[in-house]
């Protein structure tokens, strides 16, 4: 047996096996490139806000979490999501997952609803688990796997032939079957990226330790707040006010509110240039002095730090905002046809070796 007929025989065999669960995996991650603006619009009265900005400024935070928990005051607040735009609205989320909306500008509460509930939550987990627990989540890692080997032997297959284009005056078999290698042609590139970042988030627990060797240095313990008897903690607004100080430039996407004496102050920021929803930077408070116990900055993280912050965006086509996007949206499609071309080429040369 020849190197290419193996090629050509793993990348039918794995193809068949995978191809209803690519078509899930694609057309599902096709939708979750678009994931919160998707919730938002199926959301509007939680979501969105009258811009107010230009003549109100947003409500003290520890203003507004007092109001969510007046509403709520069986399951008070763990942590705030702070809009990035002005017609937003500002999520508190409850030590149980539930999440309240509130109008920054006047104090307005919105309402409040399960976030494990909801269409765009349901995609995300049939798209990261076949809403199937820890056991989907594994599915859909090796799957992963499947889809980043049947890349990588689609390219050493097209190779002899290198179609580019579909041929007018074709059969639909050869229609199919160049439809198939196009496809895979122009699409590679991201097909490649999703893949490698899919495994890499499927398996972190294993990789991102190793992918952390290529730091110069290890990471940190996580750092905890000395409790000071008698003493109040300081004000989430406070808070935020330190992390600009510690991390300037970067927007305070969230905070989380202390659930002990010993838990810091947590807050995620967020550079210009970082394309993931709420940030890849972290600042660590002391709840009771104040004092900067740790930065995370992304400017200066190690090489390893860095590749790990990418692997979401490489995934969901985050890395360069809607060009990109629109890009993944579409080859994530193309996935799914490919594994329906790829059926039909193996179902169509099936009927010819039968005849």
């Amino acid at each position: 047996m020849t190197l290419r007929r193996a090629f050509l025989l793993a990348h039918q065999w794995v193809g068949l096996a995978a191809a209803a669960f690519l078509v899930v995996i694609a057309v599902s991650g096709s939708t979750l490139v678009f994931e919160n603006e998707i919730d938002r619009a199926l959301n509007p009265t939680l979501s969105y806000v009258p811009n107010q900005r230009d003549r109100l400024s947003p409500l003290p935070l520890e203003e507004l979490v007092s109001r969510v928990n007046a509403e709520r005051p069986d399951d008070p607040v763990g942590g705030v999501r702070i809009a990035d735009q002005p017609d937003q609205a500002y999520e508190f989320s409850s030590r149980l997952r539930h999440s309240t909306f509130i109008d920054p500008y006047v104090g307005r509460v919105l309402g409040s609803r399960d976030r494990e509930k909801g269409l765009a939550r349901w995609l995300h987990l049939l798209h990261t688990r076949f809403v199937a627990g820890d056991v989907g989540e594994q599915m859909v890692g090796w799957f992963s796997v499947a889809l980043l080997g049947l890349a990588v032997s689609g390219l050493v297959l097209w190779w002899p032939r290198r179609i580019v284009a579909l041929r007018a005056s074709s059969s639909w078999r050869r229609a199919i079957f160049d439809l198939h290698n196009v496809l895979g042609f122009y699409s590679w590139l991201v097909i490649f990226a999703i893949t490698l970042s899919g495994v890499l988030i499927a398996f972190e627990r294993t990789t991102d330790p190793v992918v952390k060797r290529l730091n110069d240095r290890l990471d940190p313990p996580t750092p905890q707040s000395t409790p000071v008897r008698d003493t109040q903690r300081i004000t989430l607004d406070q808070a935020i006010a330190i992390g600009e100080s510690a991390l300037p430039g970067a927007f305070a996407s969230n905070i989380n509110v202390p659930a002990n004496p010993k838990a810091p102050f947590r807050i995620l920021k967020k550079f210009p240039e970082d394309r993931t929803p709420a940030g890849r930077s972290r600042v660590w408070i002391d709840q009771f002095s104040g004092a900067v116990l740790l930065v995370e900055n992304t400017r200066a993280a190690g090489i390893g730090t860095r590749i790990l912050n990418l692997k979401r965006s490489a995934h969901t086509g985050d890395i360069f905002g809607p060009p990109t996007q629109a890009i993944y949206f579409l080859v994530s499609l193309g996935i799914a046809l490919q594994a329906i071309t790829g059926v039909l080429i193996w179902w169509n040369a099936r009927k010819r070796t039968n005849l």
